[in-house]
């Protein structure tokens, strides 16, 4: 755990004291082996929320590692895969029938039906993907670092994390990304400052993150497609269609939806809408302090790369969310906006669903969203 400016350890939030349950590499294993989707879908935003805490014991509680954007954003994943947005999408498809050739009109309810099978199953296989590599990426961390208190064992720790992880470029197979983002993690646990500490994380998390979306990349493209409608559709006709398809889906079905402060008690969550600027649902979006003016070179350079409006969220909405550089655009702004909210912490499930949860079993009833 990183040292304060006084050199005391912080104490870490009363959530993380609440919680005692640690995820293995052993455990991370057997649930990605989950043949059920549904169960496998609550497992892993179960542990991606016991991995956030262990991970707030290393490096203090002031930030959130990407572990508790990914519980936030399994738990939303999990609406699709369970066909909860059937709803949402007979209304999108309602409100933009007009836009819609009527030949294929004529087979909407059909396609329908096939449209959400197809985005709940991709959903359900990014959702693994991910989390067979990020939940044991911070499993090990969490493992090796814990009780490494002085710089020798970090350093320790740090080498046998590096060894384990693949030094090629993610798009061929690699993880350069997270042997990176290991390095940021280690960095901010020496950090004395709290700008710097925060600095690092923040570059872990977007490597982690840039790493994840690289992955998902053909995952999202293909659930985003529309369904198949030949022979009625020529190449040109669905190439409108796949146009229409991901602008509709990005601005209007699509969101992230994160925990409202007092959610334990009011189960209130934030929409956040893809397709809308970061902090549009609170009217009010800005960077922490200690993120507001960057000095970290590494992390500057990787905005410049990735964020269109630097240092601002306007202009953070994406259009196309099978794009690649519309996804790291939004993504930036939001861990940026949101890395030291603390109600990212909270447990994404009541205690009862949680024991049910990481017992293998479903909870009744299953939590919406």
């Amino acid at each position: 755990m990183p040292l304060d400016a006084a050199g005391a350890r912080p104490t870490p939030t009363s959530t993380a004291r609440d919680v005692a349950h640690r995820v293995t590499v052993e455990e991370v294993a057997e649930i990605a082996a989950i043949t059920d989707p549904v169960l496998r879908n609550l497992r892993i935003t179960q542990a991606y929320h016991d991995l956030s805490i262990g991970m707030a014991e290393l490096l203090g509680p002031d930030n959130v590692s990407w572990c508790c954007f990914g519980t936030w954003a399994s738990r939303t994943a999990g609406r699709f895969i369970r066909g909860e947005g059937i709803p949402r999408m007979v209304r999108l498809m309602t409100a933009f029938a007009h836009r819609v050739p009527e030949r294929i009109q004529a087979v909407g309810p059909q396609l329908l039906a096939r449209a959400v099978r197809q985005v709940g199953d991709n959903i359900a296989i990014g959702n693994r993907m991910v989390f067979e590599d990020l939940g044991l990426l911070y499993a090990r961390l969490i493992q090796e670092y814990t009780g490494a208190a002085d710089p020798t064992a970090q350093d320790h720790a740090l080498e046998r994390c590096v060894a384990a992880l693949r030094p090629d470029a993610t798009g061929q197979g690699g993880q350069e990304l997270l042997i990176a983002a290991v390095h940021s993690h280690h960095a901010a646990m020496r950090a004395r400052d709290a700008a710097e500490r925060a600095e690092h994380i923040l570059l872990a998390n977007l490597r982690i993150g840039l790493h994840e979306q690289i992955r998902l990349q053909e995952t999202i493209a293909e659930a985003l497609l529309p369904v198949q409608v030949s022979p009625l559709a020529s190449p040109l006709l669905r190439k409108r269609l796949t146009q229409l398809w991901r602008t509709m889906a990005t601005a209007h079905l699509m969101d992230v939806r994160m925990p409202a402060s007092d959610f334990q008690q009011t189960r209130r969550l934030t929409i956040q809408n893809l397709g809308t600027d970061i902090g549009r649902a609170v009217l009010a979006a800005t960077f922490p302090p200690d993120l507001t003016h960057l000095s970290n070179i590494e992390l500057k350079a990787l905005l410049y790369d990735i964020d269109r409006t630097p240092n601002t969220v306007l202009g953070s909405a994406a259009d196309d969310w099978a794009e690649l550089g519309d996804r790291m655009n939004f993504i930036a702004d939001l861990f940026r906006s949101w890395q030291q909210n603390q109600s990212l912490f909270q447990s994404p499930f009541a205690p009862d669903q949680a024991a049910a949860i990481r017992a293998g079993t479903l909870p009744t009833p299953i939590p919406p969203l």
